[in-house]
């Protein structure tokens, strides 16, 4: 295929995928969020962009993985993968409360296809962490095995998730309470670390046209991100219009540097894929601030706020 565009991204069958050219997945996101789609629009998309994790082939990835691919490629494939196993199942764990306490109709019928999505991503992990890393096949067993593979910030960050989604639970009515978990639910843990992580793999996975499986499970779900990430750049747009940048931002700051600091102790330092890993979470903090009408003097305090713990000197 010589030339892809968005509209052919959009509607890629999951064969085609692991073809469609890393440049254009690395900016695919962006691309949906500027036209600020709303809620039926993202619907609509995901009606068209369905896709099956059973229909991942992965035993050629398998033997691929264990023969071909170097030792350190190995691990660091293995510890983002158990990073996703323990994200997708938090993710599905986590929105339901986000769900319930959707303000409007249309809100609660996209977040109805989000929730589809986290399932299909849960599972899409469970395989992997099974078929491609042999870890246990039973999900309670893999999750504590892939949960001894994840750093301790990432362990910092799940508790502030548990914490704000908790409150939510509590007061399911409460649209304060609502913007903040959309805000560290959607435009943290899924902007700053789901889809630069999943970009990463992506990119990382471009001259291994062994791991084709890998690839498209990847690529498919960065697809799907880029409907999470917009429906929540929407939720908080209208709840920075309404008087709730205060609340958002608070949220945003506490949450923004544990993700910086994610990025960080999942890369290593001198080498360039690290520093093109933390320049996309630092731009995408930026960017989406930008996008849900955040000031620039407030947005800058909050990304100088989120890179200052960081050993990087990109800023």
């Amino acid at each position: 295929m010589s030339r892809w565009s968005t509209l052919l991204i959009d509607h890629a069958s999951l064969g085609l995928l692991p073809k469609v050219p890393t440049a254009e997945v690395m900016r695919h996101a962006e691309l949906v969020a500027e036209a600020k789609p709303k809620p039926k629009q993202l619907y609509e998309r995901w009606e068209s962009q369905q896709w099956s994790a059973e229909a991942v082939e992965l035993e050629r990835d398998r033997r691929a993985f264990d023969r071909l691919l170097p030792s350190d490629a190995k691990e660091s494939l293995s510890e983002s993968i158990a990073t996703f196993i323990i994200g997708e199942y938090t993710g599905l764990d986590l929105l339901a409360p986000i769900l319930t306490g959707a303000p409007e109709e249309q809100d609660h019928l996209y977040l109805g296809t989000q929730i589809a999505d986290e399932t299909r991503h849960t599972r899409l992990m469970l395989r992997l962490g099974e078929e491609l890393l042999g870890l246990d096949r039973d999900p309670k067993m893999m999750l504590a095995q892939a949960w001894a593979l994840v750093t301790p910030t990432h362990r910092t960050l799940s508790v502030l998730e548990t914490e704000v989604v908790r409150e939510l639970l509590n007061h399911p009515g409460d649209y304060r309470r609502w913007l903040r978990a959309v805000a560290l639910f959607h435009l943290v843990t899924e902007g700053m670390l789901a889809l630069v992580g999943q970009r990463a793999i992506v990119n990382a996975l471009r001259d291994a046209p062994f791991l084709e499986g890998v690839r498209s499970s990847f690529v498919a779900m960065c697809r799907d991100e880029s409907r999470h990430v917009s429906y929540g750049l929407h939720a908080l747009r209208i709840g920075v219009q309404e008087g709730y940048a205060d609340d958002i931002c608070e949220i945003i700051e506490q949450a923004a540097p544990l993700a910086m600091q994610i990025g960080d102790e999942g890369a290593t330092d001198d080498t360039e894929e690290g520093r093109t890993l933390w320049r996309m979470s630092r731009d995408s903090l930026r960017r989406q601030l930008r996008l849900i009408g955040v000031d620039d003097m407030l947005t800058q305090h909050i990304v100088q706020r989120a890179i200052t713990p960081s050993a990087r000197d990109q800023s």
